[in-house]
Formats: structure tokens, C-alpha cells, sequence
């Protein structure tokens, strides 16, 4: 039977009629490291490094809305994301990636896997492309939006380009920021997609967790043998909590975008902003139904004044991560993607939550005030 995105979220997995013999309502925690053998030779369920009901619970449903046949989730963002890297790549291998991408992402091309003779080169995919020798590569990274510069790209048209000068080559798209609500990246020929669970597929800030979703079963052995071999996978307890915040993804992700887009609408009537930088929809895949809501600003402040702003806030936190019911606002430059090329000083980052928008703007709006004032005070000392 196919279920409505919706009904997939809350019941998949998690009812009799929906395939969970248990008669949970609620998916159990099932926290056992071991389980009771049938046989001299384990089959199925025998030591939760490999398999675990309510990880396995998770992960149908994480396959479902993406549209995938296989899903593996991980113990962070990064653990899926480096588990892809080393389970695909050998030595002297090239990878091509997008010039904006998550710092720690970058990291790993830049400071391991040189090690292993793998050469990484950035290429700024919202230009023209039409002088790289794609059958160089093996494996292109994708971010669309990018973070923390929102770079967006139109996905199906360039993997059409791209294929049809490497058929072979292994196209991974971080679709943290879109969430499968927004976006099923397969659609678009997409060969492996990863998540970080922490952000809006968990969505309430408490829990850790990365995913990698695919259609191919050649590539899914591969991953999941890392996987089983290096233990990085999800606990059962992490895997419970993201099973809960997964049942209201689809209203949260409604609302961050509502949110997003007033708050955008202020921060371009205020003096102090310079730039915002949200992603326009008609840049990006015919299949892309929403914006999500994470966006970058601007601002003709300096390093003082920027600080003064961002502590004069009340509501919004100071923090790093995103896609949380909570708003968080960071500064990319000091903190997410310290020491990265090319991001400037003066970017802020905001994840706006999920409260009353009138709130969020309000408390910009007395922390632009306060910083103004200092301003003003300076001036005339």
C-alpha cells in the first residue's frame, strides 16, 4: 500500500497494520547490545552493531518519504558522510565539489583524504561548467542550497549535463537543508543522498544523527559493510528520539518556511543589513516544493558591533546547528566555518524556529535598536 507522506511519518512501522508485529503503538526502545541465537550460524537479529528493531524502524521510514529502497543511519552528519567517502573512494581517486559546502565536509576533503592520494577540486556549480572534463572524476558532492552561502542550483539540469559526460560517475547530494519534504534528490538522478538528523528530521535539538539513503544495492553493501565494521552507527535511544520528531515534520517544515520568508521580508527594511541570501525557488529542481527555513545575511557591522547584535538578543539564540523549533543564529566566519576560504566576516546564519514570527522579528528588531544606540553613543564619545 502507499501512505501519504503524513501517515508514513507517524505510522509506518509502528502498528500492527503497518507491518510491526509488537502491537507497539509507539515504536519500542529496544536497547539490548545482544540477542538470544536460533542456530549455531546467527541469522537476522544478533548483536545490535548490525541490526536493531527500532534503528530498522527508522530507517524504513526514512527510506519511504525520500522514495529510496535502502536507508542507513548513522551516529552524526558527518559519520554518514565520511562512511560514504571511504566505503566508494580508492587511492587516486578525484572528487569534484561545490566551492560552498558545510565546513566539516570541507575538512575531510582538504585534511584526510589527501592521505589517501584523493585529490578534491571546488567548482562553483551556479556558473558555467561547460570546460570540465567530467570523466576526471568519480564522485561529485552537491549542496543546493549551500551552506552557508545559500548557492543554489537547478539539480536535474546539472546532473543531466554531468551524466552525459560520465555515466559511471557517483553523484551525492546533502539534502539536510531541504529535507525530504521539500525534495527527493533520486528523482533527479541523484545516486546517494545523506542527511544530518540532527537538524529538521529530528527537529528538537536534543539527538545526533546522520543518514545516507540510496537506490542502488551494489553501493548500499558497501556503505553498510563500513558501516557493521567500524560501528558508527545509530544507538537505539538516538534512533527513538528522531523517530518522534520525524511525526510532525511536515507541519514544522510549513512553518519554518512561513516564518522564513516574514523574517526575510523585515531584514530587507533594515538598515544594517547589507544582502539576504534565501534561496529563489525558480533557480532550483522543478521537483523542489519549498525553501525550507535557513537563510544567511549580511550586515555593515564590524566584528564589535556584530557581537553586540547578536548578544542583544533574547528569543534567538546564539548557537551553532539549525532546524530546530527553536530559532538559532550564528556567525559562520567565528564558529561553523572558522577558518574556511571565501566566507565573510559579516555573515550571519539564522535558523528561524518555529514560534510566533511576530516574536522572532521583534526580537531582531530590539537588538538592531540596541546596536544602534551603541552606535550613536560611540559616535559621540
Amino acid at each position: 500500500m502507499n501512505y501519504g507522506f503524513q501517515t508514513a511519518l507517524i505510522h509506518l512501522g509502528e502498528k500492527p497494520f503497518f507491518d510491526n508485529p509488537e502491537g507497539d503503538v509507539v515504536k519500542s526502545i529496544h536497547l539490548t547490545s545482544t540477542y538470544q541465537l536460533e542456530s549455531l550460524e546467527p541469522t537476522g537479529l544478533f548483536y545490535q552493531r548490525y541490526n536493531n528493531q527500532t534503528r530498522e524502524t527508522l530507517e524504513k521510514k526514512l527510506a519511504y518519504i525520500e522514495k529510496a529502497n535502502y536507508c542507513l543511519v548513522f551516529s552524526s552528519g558527518m559519520a554518514a558522510i565520511t562512511s560514504c567517502l571511504f566505503s566508494l573512494l580508492n587511492p587516486s581517486n578525484k572528487v569534484l565539489a561545490f566551492d560552498d559546502l558545510y565546513s566539516v565536509t570541507k575538512k575531510i576533503f582538504n585534511h584526510f583524504l589527501p592521505k589517501y592520494n584523493i585529490k578534491v577540486d571546488y567548482v562553483d556549480f551556479t556558473q558555467n561548467i561547460d570546460n570540465i572534463d567530467f570523466t576526471e572524476y568519480c564522485l561529485v558532492w552537491l549542496e543546493s542550497p549551500t551552506n552557508p552561502l545559500m548557492k543554489t542550483v537547478n539539480v536535474n539540469q546539472l546532473i543531466k549535463k554531468i551524466k552525459s559526460k560520465n555515466p559511471e560517475i557517483i553523484i551525492v547530494f546533502d539534502n539536510t537543508f531541504l529535507t525530504p519534504y521539500f525534495y527527493n534528490p533520486l528523482a533527479d538522478q541523484v545516486d546517494i543522498v545523506v542527511h544530518s538528523l540532527t537538524k529538521y528530521l529530528n527537529g528538537h535539538s536534543d539527538s545526533i544523527g546522520g543518514a545516507v539513503m540510496l537506490n542502488n544495492p551494489s553501493l548500499y553493501e558497501k556503505i553498510k559493510q563500513y558501516r557493521d565494521s567500524f560501528g558508527n552507527q545509530l544507538s537505539p535511544f538516538d534512533s527513538y528520539l528522531i523517530l518522534r520528531g520525524l511525526k510532525t515534520l511536515s507541519i514544522r517544515m510549513e512553518k519554518h518556511q512561513q516564518n522564513a520568508i516574514k523574517v526575510v521580508e523585515f531584514l530587507k527594511t533594515q538598515d544594517f543589513v547589507q544582502e539576504v541570501f534565501f534561496p529563489k525557488i525558480e533557480n532550483l529542481s522543478p521537483n523542489v516544493k519549498g525553501l525550507g527555513g535557513t537563510f544567511s545575511f549580511t550586515v555593515n557591522l564590524d566584528q564589535e558591533d556584530i557581537y553586540r547584535f547578536i548578544s542583544s538578543l533574547k528569543l534567538i539564540s546564539h548557537a551553532v546547528s539549525l532546524g530546530g523549533v527553536e530559532s538559532l543564529i550564528c556567525v559562520p566566519y567565528y564558529s561553523t566555518h572558522k577558518g574556511i576560504e571565501n566566507i565573510p566576516n559579516n555573515l550571519i546564519r539564522l535558523s528561524v524556529g518555529i514560534e510566533e514570527v511576530e516574536d522572532i522579528i521583534e526580537d531582531l528588531k530590539q537588538a538592531f535598536l540596541n546596536t544602534s544606540k551603541k552606535n550613536i553613543s560611540k559616535s559621540i564619545t
